[in-house]
């Protein structure tokens, strides 16, 4: 007989079963004891658990990233559940939870060579929107450049009107990442940027031609010596001039890594590999569905 699959939310207690069939999860192990005992604690976010006879079988992981937007992370299935509807069950839990605190959309991400998942997604009225690769620099040399300042509070009406006339502000689908996880890139979010000295602008004759924003939660959520891009637009000679910014920025401030997180367009990569970025050989697909 068909064993009846359940989903309820995560106790305490279903630790050590969902951390069982997350253990080879990716070549190197698991983020998931990492992050599991925030995530259930979490505020705006919840864990779901699929479970057979009581004991978990599936989790997957649902939070609020900013009003209106929520991000589902952490889905896996215990090897021998997989192909039985586990993902769809979970999926559904976790879009119902984010209905109910407000949100208007869900996005997550797969890997480029996922395709089971994508498949999946589709099935799920997943739509993919963006591309994105993700590349590492280790050890920051001194840099030199010119046309690049910090951008400031009151750069941000200037900084808009460029971002929202550029092919990469199309093609990122107006997201900017924190931590891998994406959300809407506006006005309210630039200012935040620009307030903590993490923002970066080439301008040439008075006007704006290339962003970078970049983000230190890397550092105290993995606890290492580094920071990520959260967003890059320009052509090749500004995403190029302001990664030598960014550099001697780290460079400076005897920061060891740079995660780039980039939107996956030829200048912009092409850029960041020269600057010494190395790239794993695949890209990480954003994908969203709208709840209303």
């Amino acid at each position: 007989m068909k064993q009846e699959i359940a989903v309820r939310e995560a106790k305490s207690s279903d630790k050590a079963d969902v951390l069982k069939f997350c253990e080879h999860t990716f070549e190197w192990g698991d983020y998931i004891p990492d992050v599991w005992d925030y995530w259930l604690t979490e505020l705006n976010g919840k864990i779901f658990v699929a479970t057979v006879e009581g004991k978990p079988v599936g989790m997957s992981h649902v939070t609020i990233l900013k009003s209106g937007e929520a991000w589902l992370e952490g889905a896996r299935t215990a090897p021998e559940f997989r192909q039985r509807g586990v993902t769809s069950l979970l999926n559904k839990a976790s879009l119902e939870f984010a209905a109910k605190k407000g949100a208007k959309v869900a996005r997550l991400l797969t890997d480029s060579n996922n395709l089971i998942a994508q498949k999946t997604l589709a099935k799920l009225n997943f739509k993919q929107i963006s591309d994105w690769i993700l590349m590492e620099l280790d050890g920051c040399e001194l840099e030199f450049s010119k046309n690049v300042r910090w951008a400031e509070k009151s750069d941000v009406d200037e900084i808009w009107e460029f971002i929202t006339d550029s092919k990469g502000y199309a093609e990122s689908a107006s997201l900017f990442s924190i931590l891998f996880r994406w959300m809407s890139l506006d006005r309210a979010a630039l200012k935040k940027f620009a307030a903590r000295h993490m923002a970066i602008v080439y301008e040439q004759d008075d006007k704006v031609q290339g962003l970078v924003l970049f983000d230190d939660t890397v550092k105290y959520a993995w606890k290492e010596n580094s920071i990520q891009t959260c967003y890059v637009d320009g052509n090749f000679d500004t995403a190029l001039t302001m990664g030598r910014f960014l550099k001697r920025h780290c460079y400076d401030e005897g920061i060891a890594k740079i995660y780039g997180v980039i939107c996956n367009r030829a200048p912009l990569t092409s850029a960041f590999s020269e600057l010494g970025f190395a790239c794993h050989g695949h890209s990480e697909l954003v994908y969203e569905k709208m709840l209303f």
